[in-house]
């Protein structure tokens, strides 16, 4: 039924599934049982047949705030809605505050982002010269060329001192703006009040990844980034990628295939990587590459949690919205292999996002820009529907 009426209109894979699983909940034979009740919640339940005055009665007895259940969701959904509806209306009344300090002893709105600059110009760091690097960051294969995983580095590594430079210009720029040593362009003047609202720049977003936390939140995301591709470039491959980290995740997936596929001289068209959440909880705690694969660690679980020793999906804890993942194996094996892995074991084929709106546009390779890919998980023998109803996701950062 969902895809015969909704076909023509939603066309996305991930939605497709979606709205099958959400009306499995609805089209059901134990619905037609007396004393059925939608999700086991007392107020929803098909009504009897009756006239259109007692059909009203019963739409009117419906509680006004729908419980996220019914959905299919976990009661933790509704956490997750009034914070945005909050921060939605925040937004909305600190866009209309005004700009001009008004008298006191407090700092003027200059000086609040004179001091934010020279903070952030002291904090992010100079690039690392890439001539300086380790021998096995850009190791070279037997035919003379870049082992794949560094030529990725090496073009993740170029976005990154393109970011470093933008920056740290802009901030150069704002700083003298600000002192009346430069004229205030448009691009300095959208930073000065970007800056003010704890919002990030549109002249830096232009040049980085997706990224939806506030400005403070994501200069030290930045740093942290920046640390760990030096320390790559410097100190070799690490143990375990933070997948986060990267502009183009299945870019560095797509290279360590074909790694693998040089050394097994099997196609790479023929392998995918299996995923199999290992018992490791940090990525400090890994202390030797795997044999074959890569090791990846960096991505939040959200509308679920993970119960570690079992190695299987759980349901959420109250309160708790996102749960940070053990480290996770990336095992290649055969596109058919995997695929059977999937069917016979009854995986969730859990869908991972670069941000928590979960939503995109296809780019110029033909990836999403923030769809990445599909990780099956285990799931404790449950029909597959129920953690798709419960929107159960992989992150790779968190808004915060």
């Amino acid at each position: 039924i969902a895809e015969v009426n909704y076909g023509g209109r939603v066309t996305d894979d991930k939605d497709v599934r979606l709205i099958s699983a959400v009306l499995k909940g609805y089209f059901a034979p134990p619905m037609l049982v007396p004393g059925f009740r939608f999700a086991g919640l007392e107020a929803y339940y098909p009504p009897a047949e009756g006239t259109l005055d007692q059909t009203r009665d019963y739409l009117k007895s419906l509680p006004m705030d729908e419980d996220p259940r019914v959905f299919g969701l976990h009661p933790n959904a509704l956490i997750t809605a009034q914070f945005n509806q909050a921060k939605k209306f925040l937004d909305t009344v600190v866009s209309v505050q005004p700009r001009i300090a008004s008298g006191g002893g407090g700092k003027s709105s200059e000086e609040i982002v004179a001091g934010m600059a020279e903070g952030f110009l002291k904090t992010i760091p100079d690039a690392a010269k890439q001539k300086n690097a380790h021998p096995d960051t850009y190791r070279k294969t037997p035919g003379g060329g870049i082992v794949s995983v560094g030529v990725f580095h090496g073009q993740e590594y170029t976005r990154f001192v393109k970011m470093i430079s933008v920056t740290k210009a802009s901030l150069k720029m704002l700083g003298k703006a600000i002192t009346g040593t430069v004229l205030m362009s448009g691009d300095l003047e959208g930073m000065f009040n970007a800056f003010l609202v704890q919002k990030v720049p549109g002249n830096w977003e232009k040049v980085a990844y997706p990224c939806l936390k506030p400005l403070n939140s994501w200069v030290n995301d930045f740093i942290a980034r920046i640390d760990f591709m030096m320390s790559w470039l410097l100190k070799g491959p690490p143990t375990s990628f933070w997948i986060s980290s990267f502009f183009f995740p299945q870019g560095f997936m797509t290279a360590s295939l074909q790694v693998h596929a040089r050394k097994t001289k099997i196609p790479i068209d023929t392998l995918e990587f299996f995923s199999s959440v290992t018992q490791i909880r940090t990525s400090e705690e890994v202390t030797a590459l795997p044999e074959d694969g890569t090791n990846v660690h960096g991505l939040y679980l959200m509308g679920c949690g993970w119960d570690v020793p079992g190695s299987v999906l759980r349901e959420s804890h109250k309160d708790i919205l996102f749960e940070l993942m053990p480290v996770i194996w990336l095992e290649p094996v055969d596109a058919t292999v995997c695929k059977d892995r999937i069917t016979e074991r009854n995986l969730y084929q859990c869908p991972i996002y670069k941000t928590s709106e979960r939503k995109g546009t296809l780019s110029t390779t033909g990836h999403s820009t923030n769809f990445v890919k599909y990780f099956p998980l285990n799931q404790p023998g449950m029909d597959v529907a129920h953690w798709i109803s419960r929107g159960v996701a992989m992150l790779c950062m968190l808004d915060e």
